[in-house]
């Protein structure tokens, strides 16, 4: 299990030269044992997170899109607007949007206190990024910013053409994918009604807020087929309840943010307590369970996990397995390889 406590993390600062662009970062997922720019693919993590911090005037970075990299940001505190195509837009506390790749974004602290938000981002093995506003590109490997200077295909790769020879031209640009308007990607968390529920025998209890399938993602859904590559929903579990029975992953990685009351977690065989502002991450194969530990007050957390294309559960509490796709949940009855194939 990894754990971190946000309020034990230093600031960190990054500017630009006039400070147009000026930040303040925590980098959560780094503390937690990530691998900066490598998802689980380099050894990391499947989703990114900081905490960023502007004052007031400043923008994250300069008005840019990703070729394959998600964000979604959460605003913690502040105002703020969002620069899209469609203009710019306001943003305030509570508002949750994301950015899919080609989809240009700038954030800037329009307010005249520090603007504070959450962002959250896939780890695609290779990214690039392009700057309207600058005609610049940029390539994560190998890490470098540069302006294009367009050739032919096979220039530098043959002899020089005879003269008179036809000229070999380069078919016609692709154009882009449409990208869902940004009115379509933001909400207000307020906005979203808590969906209460509970098992048959009221052990466990809970509600949430599903924020990305309000966001239009489709549940259980890769990516090309209308999914996110994380899901973020907020959870409230109500005093000593746990939301679901002790179970792990095979492939899906989860992360509890605790916004307020504390928590009992546990952790293959160990129990931990956790409070306002720690932050636990589990990776697959790390039997898990988070309870309300408080006997009067609400748990209340932000709960962030991937999107495998495939994944299944196994509950050590009572012995069963469980598929997500087909939604079936069974006990094994172990079968040699070729039972039933002769």
């Amino acid at each position: 299990m990894h754990r971190i406590r946000v309020a034990d993390l230093p600031w960190e600062e990054i500017a630009s030269p006039t400070k147009k662009f000026h930040s303040f970062y925590r980098n959560l997922s780094l503390a937690l044992g990530g691998t900066r720019n490598a998802g689980t693919w380099g050894g990391g993590h499947p989703f990114d997170l900081q905490i960023r911090r502007l004052p007031p005037g400043a923008s994250v970075c300069p008005y840019h899109l990703h070729l394959a990299q998600w964000e979604m940001f959460v605003v913690l505190a502040g105002a703020g607007s969002v620069r899209t195509p469609d203009g710019r837009t306001p943003i305030t506390t509570g508002e949750v949007f994301f950015h899919p790749p080609g989809a240009a974004h700038q954030l800037t602290n329009t307010g005249s206190v520090d603007l504070e938000v959450l962002i959250i981002a896939d780890n695609p093995p290779m990214d690039g990024c392009y700057y309207p506003d600058s005609d610049k590109w940029a390539v994560r490997p190998p890490g470098k910013i540069f302006r294009l200077t367009e050739v032919d295909y096979f220039e530098g790769e043959d002899a020089l053409p005879a003269p008179g020879a036809p000229t070999l031209r380069a078919p016609p640009p692709t154009p882009a994918p449409a990208v869902t308007p940004f009115s379509q990607r933001k909400l207000h968390v307020d906005a979203l009604a808590w969906d209460v529920y509970d098992s048959p025998g009221k052990k466990f209890r809970g509600s949430s807020k599903e924020v990305s399938i309000a966001l239009g993602a489709k549940r259980n859904t890769p990516t090309a087929l209308g999914g996110h590559p994380f899901d973020l929903e907020l959870q409230k579990l109500p005093p000593g309840f746990a939301g679901c029975p002790f179970h792990s992953h095979a492939a899906q990685w989860e992360l509890y943010f605790l916004l307020s009351g504390s928590a009992t977690v546990r952790a293959n065989e160990a129990t931990h307590t956790l409070h306002t502002g720690e932050i636990v991450l589990h990776p697959p194969g790390e039997a898990h369970q988070i309870t309300n530990a408080s006997a009067t007050d609400d748990l209340v957390m932000w709960v962030i996990a991937d999107n495998p294309p495939v994944d299944y559960w196994h509950y050590p509490d009572s012995g069963k397995w469980g598929l997500r796709a087909p939604r079936k949940f069974f006990r094994l009855n172990e079968a040699d390889y070729w039972d039933g194939e002769e």
